[in-house]
């Protein structure tokens, strides 16, 4: 989403089309391409054929388009500055690459509406209330060597200690993708619904997809150092937000995140 986000508005800087490169996307890969889901405006690239790769390896490997390569986690103001065609490879994590353009990501990139009722209902219950979604990722941060290292954890004190921060009549809705954890490690002082758990209970079923969805109609926010929930609160667009994020990104202290994180957001 962040690498559609800046490749849009850079699109439409320019005035040029946008094509997706989707050889990320392979079955080797722990995720699909769930773009198409969204009302994006791109075409997207087939992977060459073996015949133009070897075609390409005669000549050099020399890449027929110009590529901009993302060099830090800091936003690069020379970005718009270049002129298509051109390649973009990055994460491209910051708003300030199409923050110009706030209003037509956040219109390409809304989740589509949950088809079952006990998610629609939950969404409800979002919208109604004084309420915050709690994101909790455990998955690859825990269980994959690479991104132990490299990802900071959040911990049960940063949720408890970003709980305390909200409004007292708050209802906090946790998300993640252990629940059992969050059930079992984080100690709310506010009305708290476990909504992976209450959601599955009622039969409805359990995709990524929903639960940004979800997330969307929250009034606030705490954020794992995800991008997942970094965009739950960001499509949120609520004018009650209030938005706590992980002071702490990376495990590396050389990596500069500062531009990961919007001003208006707390973090803690």
């Amino acid at each position: 989403m962040l690498q559609y986000a800046a490749a849009r508005a850079y699109s439409i800087h320019h005035g040029c089309s946008l094509f997706l490169d989707l050889k990320f996307y392979s079955s080797r890969r722990h995720r699909s391409f769930e773009l198409d889901a969204f009302p994006i405006q791109a075409e997207n690239w087939v992977k060459p054929s073996l015949i133009s790769e070897f075609v390409n390896k005669l000549r050099g490997g020399r890449e027929s388009v110009p590529v901009y390569q993302e060099e830090s986690k800091r936003f690069d103001p020379r970005f718009f500055e270049t002129s298509p065609p051109l390649k973009l490879r990055g994460y491209f994590f910051s708003e300030k690459y199409f923050l110009p353009y706030a209003d037509q990501i956040r219109s390409e990139l809304t989740p589509p509406v949950a088809p079952d009722q006990p998610a629609r209902e939950m969404a409800r219950r979002l919208s109604e209330n004084m309420s915050t979604s709690l994101h909790v990722r455990r998955g690859d941060y825990v269980s994959n060597p690479n991104a132990r290292q490299r990802f900071w954890s959040c911990t049960s004190e940063y949720f408890e200690a970003a709980i305390e921060m909200l409004p007292a009549d708050s209802t906090v809705f946790v998300f993640s993708d252990d629940i059992e954890w969050a059930k079992k490690n984080i100690r709310s002082s506010r009305k708290t619904v476990f909504v992976n758990d209450e959601l599955k209970r009622a039969g409805s079923p359990d995709t990524g997809l929903r639960d940004l969805w979800l997330m969307t109609h929250a009034k606030s926010h705490v954020i794992a150092n995800s991008s997942f929930s970094w965009w739950g609160a960001w499509l949120s667009g609520s004018e009650a937000n209030l938005t706590i994020a992980p002071k702490k990104w990376f495990n590396d202290p050389e990596v500069d995140d500062s531009d990961i994180v919007p001003s208006t957001w707390l973090r803690i």
